[in-house]
């Protein structure tokens, strides 16, 4: 049986990274960019390219993280050239990734979900980076690692501490501020 045509291959795999993953990667290029979607857009294209042109063997096994690695290389990259270094604009993310909550839930999950996000904002950039690659993208703490170039022990260890943070900023702006909806 002839060996399957290696060209064909990184089509599929192409293919598979567009319907799959093309959404949430131009949102999570987005906010490295500060919000800039056609640049994300661009960016993305690149990495579709460079998986096209890469042997389908070494990214098959990990296409989601080798597809956010080369797009957050890649936008880092822009990022150094601009000289402005920042990780990010949640509502361009919210925005592009539609996690919009069931208009059916009640304003008061909305403001608790907006006021989340924004103590994500307040977070550490590293702490805000993988907050956002595991619940906005849904990767995996070994994604996370592959993507950041950290260990998965360290990814664990920034989470644990960026999730008790978080708790501790929900609880701040709770007692600090009157709720602007009345119970």
């Amino acid at each position: 049986m002839p060996a399957p045509n290696v060209q064909d291959e990184a089509s599929v795999l192409v293919r598979r990274a567009l319907d799959q993953h093309e959404s949430t990667l131009i949102a999570y290029t987005a906010g490295i960019l500060g919000g800039d979607i056609e640049k994300a857009r661009d960016v993305v294209q690149d990495a579709l390219l460079r998986l096209y042109l890469t042997e389908p063997d070494r990214v098959r096994e990990n296409l989601k993280s080798w597809l956010f690695t080369v797009c957050r290389n890649r936008a880092f990259d822009i990022l150094r050239k601009d000289h402005r270094l920042d990780l990010g604009n949640d509502e361009v993310i919210e925005a592009a990734t539609d996690h919009e909550l069931d208009p059916a839930q009640s304003a008061g999950q909305q403001e608790l979900y907006e006021q989340i996000w924004r103590c994500v904002d307040r977070l550490r950039p590293n702490q805000r980076e993988v907050v956002r690659l595991k619940f906005l993208h849904d990767c995996s703490y070994q994604e996370i690692a592959g993507i950041t170039g950290l260990s998965i022990g360290n990814v664990g260890f920034i989470m644990h501490h960026a999730i008790k943070k978080l708790r501790e900023l929900l609880s701040r702006d709770m007692t600090e501020e009157p709720s602007h909806t009345h119970s």
